[in-house]
């Protein structure tokens, strides 16, 4: 019995580990790949103060934050371990065991020392980031109290097999009436577990220290811990609704000024030649057509993203209407843009499709130098449409081309970083691909297929 609760101790030992692990590993990669240390180190820390070590259960007796190379990204003992530096062990025992950590691609349990004071249990949790390996968390709890609870455990067997011997019949009748008690709360608890109502639930109260009050107290750390849970997925839920709520604000912002700066240079030019009709002609179907983009982009942005399958359809010959919006958008710079529409005339598509255009040809714009050039080209290929925008700027970097289309990032000094990623969301709800082809100093080309083509009746 002695064994198998040390071994049950042990496994209970390497689950609080690995969890405190785990706990770690949430916030973890966003802050390495931010080089964030001061975060990992406090979160360690946090860890370390509020932890079951705080509560006199399991000692935590080291914890650390490795990168893919073994260096320290964060150590419960900077001073000793300084971050930046390769993480180096005392000892061959410590060696073949960090060995061990790096190489693990699952949450592990790594353990040493066996039945004694000097054992440990480390959890250990590898840390990922879009599949790719960032490194490893590794907390580590002493053995201690177990071996002194295996201990107290064989005493406890031993006195209870003497007293069973003697009065035992009316220690069955006392265990009865002790343990009826609390089984009952711990059955009260497990249901409102089960009805997710772990936050109301009244610690059982432990009179003594025996199995019955240790699961008692065991019981009460649980439902703790699952009310702290509960409450930090509540708060993460909410935290999640406000990063959409912020993103969508955002869009809505970097959205409506993609038109806006094209609208502003049509006005100030009428403002400076009020009398000549041909401009007033010219631009007030631009300015009207703008306008009128705005306000489908804010419906979009707010309520269509919800249900982009809802799309009205347009007649493609609307899409050379975005001709004029980004010759005014271009103004007075020194940049040309070659227009190659072929695509059926009687041919209906989503409108989401001028949304996408708008914005790669915007990017181009915002993006070339003077004596740049900008090909568009839309054709149709069977029942495809292709969508191909080309310019001669500045191009993209081979190790930055799988972040274009990810959320706020930008290469740009005053970008939003949601341009292309409105573009590839886009794309993907429309059930179509896209490709980018781009060469530093030779500018960027981006490759887009629809399958989403419709003919009008006749």
């Amino acid at each position: 019995m002695v064994v198998q609760d040390w071994k049950r101790f042990q496994n209970d030992l390497g689950e609080k580990a690995l969890l405190l692990s785990e706990s770690i590993s949430i916030t973890a990669p966003k802050a390495m790949l931010r080089k964030d240390y001061w975060s990992l180190y406090l979160s360690l820390k946090n860890m370390a103060s509020k932890g079951p070590g705080a509560r006199s259960e399991h000692e935590i007796i080291d914890a650390m934050i490795l990168d893919a190379e073994g260096l320290v990204q964060a150590h419960l003992h900077p001073a000793k371990h300084p971050i930046g530096l390769v993480f180096a062990p005392d000892n061959e025992t410590e060696k073949a065991i960090t060995s061990q950590a790096m190489a693990a691609r699952t949450p592990t349990v790594l353990s040493n020392g066996g039945f004694s004071k000097d054992g440990f249990q480390e959890g250990v949790v590898p840390l990922f980031s879009d599949q790719k390996y960032l490194g490893v968390v590794r907390v580590r709890l002493s053995v201690v109290s177990l071996f002194e609870k295996a201990k107290s455990t064989a005493v406890i067997v031993l006195l209870s097999i003497l007293l069973f011997v003697f009065i035992g019949s009316l220690l069955g009748t006392i265990v009865s009436r002790r343990v009826v008690g609390p089984l009952t709360a711990i059955t009260h608890g497990l249901e409102a577990v089960g009805r997710g109502e772990m936050t109301d639930f009244s610690p059982i109260p432990v009179k003594e220290g025996d199995e019955i009050g240790r699961l008692s107290v065991t019981f009460n750390q649980i439902m703790s811990e699952l009310a702290e849970k509960k409450m930090l997925e509540e708060e993460i839920a909410m935290s999640e609704k406000l990063v959409a709520l912020g993103r969508i604000t955002a869009g809505v912002a970097h959205e409506v000024n993609n038109p806006l700066a094209g609208l502003l240079n049509c006005i100030d030019t009428l403002r400076q030649h009020p009398n000549d009709k041909e401009l007033i002609d010219r631009y007030l179907p631009v300015i009207d057509q703008g306008l009128h983009r705005i306000k489908d982009i804010v419906h979009n942005l707010l309520v269509g993203l919800k249900n982009e399958d809802s799309d009205e359809m347009i007649n493609i010959q609307q899409v050379d209407k975005l001709h004029d919006l980004i010759l005014a958008e271009i103004g007075e710079r020194d940049i040309k843009i070659y227009w190659n529409n072929t695509a059926d005339r009687d041919t209906c598509i989503p409108g989401k499709t001028e949304q996408i255009i708008c914005n790669l040809l915007k990017n181009a714009v915002e993006i070339i130098p003077e004596n740049g050039t900008i090909d568009f080209n839309m054709y149709q290929e069977g029942r495809r449409l292709v969508i191909k925008v080309s310019d001669n700027g500045p191009g993209v970097a081979s190790n930055i081309r799988n972040q274009l289309f990810d959320p706020f990032f930008t290469t740009k000094p005053n970008g939003t970083g949601l341009g292309l990623w409105v573009v590839y969301r886009l794309v993907q709800n429309m059930q179509g691909i896209i490709e980018v082809e781009s060469e530093l100093g030779k500018g960027t080309t981006f490759l887009i297929e629809l399958p989403v083509i419709n003919r009008q009746a006749a």
